[in-house]
This record gives structure tokens, sequence and C-alpha cells, in this order.
């Protein structure tokens, strides 16, 4: 893969990781604002959204980096 694809694979992995993040926030409000369920309920469906999302962001960010940063290998 050349530079100019890495880099652009790194930039759109990077915006779509943020764009992930900025929906969980938008949705983890709106679940906390729900009042109708068990409130246990919602806490720990909350705690598990949240872990699940930060580890598929993290791995998404490390991809992102390592598109980034990654040098051509000699072939």
């Amino acid at each position: 893969m050349n530079s100019k694809m890495r880099f652009i694979s790194g930039v759109s992995v990077l915006f779509t990781t943020l764009a992930f993040g900025h929906i969980m926030i938008h949705d983890t409000q709106q679940m906390m604002s729900q009042h109708d369920e068990s409130q246990l309920f919602i806490v720990a469906h909350t705690i598990a959204h949240t872990i699940v999302a930060i580890a598929l962001g993290v791995l998404s960010l490390t991809g992102a980096f390592c598109l980034l940063t990654s040098k051509r290998r000699p072939t």
C-alpha cells in the first residue's frame, strides 16, 4: 500500500473513531435520562456499554496510529 493510501486510511479510521465516540456519548446520555426502567439495569447496561465502547475506541485509535505512522517495509 502506498503512503498516500495509508495516510487516507489512517485519517478515515481516526474520523470514524471520533464519530463513534460522539455517538456513544450522546447514546449514553440518552440512556441515563430514561427513568422508566430499573435504575440498576440502566447503570449496569451503561457500564457494559461504556466498557465495550472504550475497548473498540482504543483498538480503532491504535489502528489509525499504526496506519498514520507506519513506514514502508522493504520487500
